[in-house]
């Protein structure tokens, strides 16, 4: 039998998220609901409040709520679920750099308009079940109107949600410059996209081979094919639909691409690990280019979770070099491209977003030059 202080707690839990969902519904907002599990260790009780205290300010002081079983969900408010994912990829990354542990079983889901406590929590908790059995590390989300794991190729799916909702974004970027822009799907058929687009930016699409889709119903960014342009009309067909798990829409922060070859080193305590150029960076990571001889020795012990230090020079408004040097982790390897995590303090992020700044403007002249060349 339950315990009074257990009682009590469900009793404020229930209330707590049935507010939340009325609030949510009666202003029309979008509502985020995520579920997450976490062994606590009450023998290291300042451990886990500094833990529950980190993910309480990233994620913007929203409601946290412990549920049975070592489980606890988060409220996003005015969060779609494109943007919930972004957030709690960014907090889970954050945590495994800061405080040495892994949260690996999550579930994520949107609250729609006709929810009930009861459905929203059914929905959260199949996704957080399925993370759980899952084989490996993976965010598990979906909404009511499209689960991606068990209708990704049905196409009725997606042609009832193009129906409800017809609005989708575009996104493509020039050098790491984001270009977006909101259209409406006109058909869709056969797995095949036709919307109609801004004729100022045609000429860009003429040079793109695909695109990247974003709707608010469907949790997946969708990348698609150009397949076919019609000028005259502002018109442009899309077709093999892939859902991707990850993408460069969900980065954080604007990620550019040097004008000239920037070197960086990558070293451990002092010791200089490798050299590579930088193929693009944001405030929070860069990504290097390494030569197959220089990479030999961080694939064969690729240090996961250990703190390094990189180096470089960017160019200043006055054309001046200034150094940066951060704090930074291996996020990836692929092929003879490293991808780091850096953690830059406010004097080495002011330097990154002047030269972001400075690299944006540069770029978007680049690109009306581009541009005009087809007019």
């Amino acid at each position: 039998m339950e315990t009074r202080e257990i009682q009590i707690n469900n009793i404020i839990n229930k209330g707590i998220i049935e507010a939340n969902i009325e609030f949510a519904q009666n202003h029309n907002t979008p509502l985020s609901i995520v579920k997450f599990g976490y062994d606590v260790d009450l023998e290291d009780s300042f451990f886990f409040k500094d833990l529950i205290s980190f993910i309480h300010s990233f994620s913007d002081f929203n409601s946290i709520l412990q549920q049975p079983n070592d489980t606890f969900i988060i409220f996003l408010r005015d969060c779609k679920i494109h943007e919930a994912k972004s957030i709690i990829t960014q907090m889970i990354q954050k945590i495994k750099f800061k405080f040495k542990t892994e949260i690996t079983n999550i579930g994520i889901t949107l609250l729609h308009e006709n929810d009930t406590y009861k459905t929203l929590l059914d929905r959260l908790d199949k996704y957080y079940v399925m993370s759980k059995l899952s084989s490996k590390t993976k965010t598990f989300y979906g909404t009511s109107d499209f689960d991606f794991y068990e209708t990704q190729s049905d196409k009725k799916v997606l042609n009832n949600i193009f129906k409800k909702v017809s609005d989708i974004k575009l996104y493509n970027f020039y050098q790491g410059l984001p270009i977006t822009e909101k259209v409406q799907v006109l058909k869709f058929d056969q797995g095949l996209i036709q919307i109609k687009i801004d004729p100022i930016k045609l000429p860009f699409y003429e040079i793109e081979k695909f695109t990247f889709i974003q709707h608010d119903l469907i949790p997946a960014i969708i990348k698609a094919s150009i397949t076919k342009i019609e000028p005259n009309k502002s018109l442009m067909v899309l077709s093999n639909l892939e859902f991707l798990d990850s993408s460069p829409v969900e980065r954080s922060g604007i990620r550019v691409e040097p004008e000239r070859n920037i070197y960086a080193s990558l070293s451990l305590e002092n010791k200089k690990l490798l050299e590579g150029s930088i193929i693009s960076l944001s405030e929070n990571s860069v990504v290097l280019d390494v030569k197959p001889t220089n990479l030999e020795t961080l694939t064969k012990n690729p240090l996961w979770n250990t703190e390094l230090t990189l180096q470089f020079q960017i160019p200043t408004k006055k054309s001046f070099l200034t150094m940066v040097k951060t704090k930074a982790v291996l996020y990836s390897i692929i092929n003879n491209k490293i991808v780091l995590n850096i953690t830059p303090n406010r004097l080495i992020k002011s330097k990154l977003r002047t030269y972001i700044a400075l690299r944006q403007t540069g770029l978007i002249g680049d690109l009306k030059r581009e541009l005009k060349k087809f007019n």
